[in-house]
């Protein structure tokens, strides 16, 4: 066979070979190729399905109690409180009513039945508490000390004048009665600094003008107007759970006549607690508010018309007295107040 045929047959050979190799390659790349694509096919269907599964889980943020179930824990030991709990966390639904044509009897019992029911772990510790942690500085047409007492809760009393002179570095809660005496300025700079370091404060009445427009500017001020009746219709607004406790939706609000409404100016701070649509009427504002609240540095303010005692009624008789907690609408939420401040509740 002549040379160059030869070559030509192992050049064609050669050729045939290496196409049958490429062709083998081929084959293999385009199967794992295939292998690969199912691989990841089967990864991305698996994700998607468990990307669903999470989803499909309930968001804490938004779920419902009945929609998360606790994880069991066979550690865990439930405890039974030895005096039981609050048997009123909120306030009680309750209809509006027609006004009380009389008072009714509440003695002491039924002040310090409620606050038992109501705060029961706190009831437990006045009768060792420190007087000097609830201050009065007292005054003519009101006597917090008369419900407190009622409430077996332990207080130190002076007058205003007496006030410039006392130390208020034990003290949680100040309560002012409304009358027609003013605090000196050095008093009133006192309150300031005892609401700025964390104390909560309660005034009643004629305190709106005498005091708070002076010492908080900018907050709540006198309107300039007077309430025409003794008696209104009272709803509780908004939701204050550690104010608004055994408290009741609505029920009637004793007031002497010449009360002072309320003006709010910083309406992101203040908070209503209750209002009336009779007092609105005669308000030139038309928001007819009996009872406030605000903070201002690490404290709190609450104000409110009307007088935290039963209302210059002698003996037990109490005017305004809810059928559904024995005591008034804005008893309750003055005394929630203060068990909130001798609690350390922030509000």
């Amino acid at each position: 066979m002549p040379l160059v045929k030869q070559l030509r047959q192992r050049k064609l050979k050669t050729q045939i070979t290496k196409n049958a190799s490429n062709k083998f390659w081929w084959k293999v790349f385009a199967t794992t190729a295939t292998c690969c694509t199912l691989l990841c096919f089967v990864k991305a269907q698996a994700q998607s399905t468990e990307l669903q599964s999470l989803k499909a889980l309930p968001n804490p943020t938004e779920a419902t109690p009945s929609t998360l179930e606790p994880a069991a824990n066979p550690t865990t030991t439930v405890r039974v409180p030895l005096q039981g709990s609050a048997q009123y966390d909120g306030p009680i639904e309750t209809p509006r009513m027609a006004l009380p044509g009389r008072a009714t009897m509440a003695p002491p019992k039924t002040y310090r039945g409620w606050l038992e029911q109501t705060h029961p772990g706190f009831s437990l510790q006045t009768s060792t508490m420190e007087a000097e942690r609830l201050v009065v500085i007292s005054d003519k047409y009101d006597q917090a000390e008369r419900t407190l007492e009622s409430l077996g809760l332990p207080y130190k009393i002076m007058n205003k004048k007496a006030f410039d002179a006392y130390d208020l570095s034990n003290a949680q809660v100040v309560i002012i009665d409304c009358g027609p005496n003013n605090l000196s300025w050095n008093g009133g700079i006192k309150i300031r600094d005892f609401v700025i370091n964390g104390g909560y404060l309660l005034t009643t009445d004629w305190m709106l003008d005498r005091l708070n427009q002076h010492v908080f500017p900018g907050f709540i001020a006198w309107s300039g107007a007077t309430n025409k009746q003794k008696m209104y219709e009272a709803s509780i607004v908004g939701k204050h759970p550690a104010l608004f406790r055994h408290a009741v939706t609505n029920g009637a609000w004793k007031m002497d006549i010449h009360c002072h409404l309320i003006r709010i100016f910083n309406k992101e701070k203040v908070r209503v607690l209750a209002v009336s649509d009779a007092l609105a009427q005669e308000d030139p504002d038309r928001l007819g508010a009996l009872a406030v609240v605000f903070p201002f540095g690490r404290g709190y303010v609450m104000h409110m018309m009307a007088h935290f005692d039963r209302g210059q009624i002698k003996g037990y008789e109490l005017p305004d007295a809810s059928p559904a907690i024995g005591i008034s609408l804005r008893q309750a939420l003055a005394i929630n107040y203060v068990v909130a401040g001798l609690s350390g509740t922030k509000l």
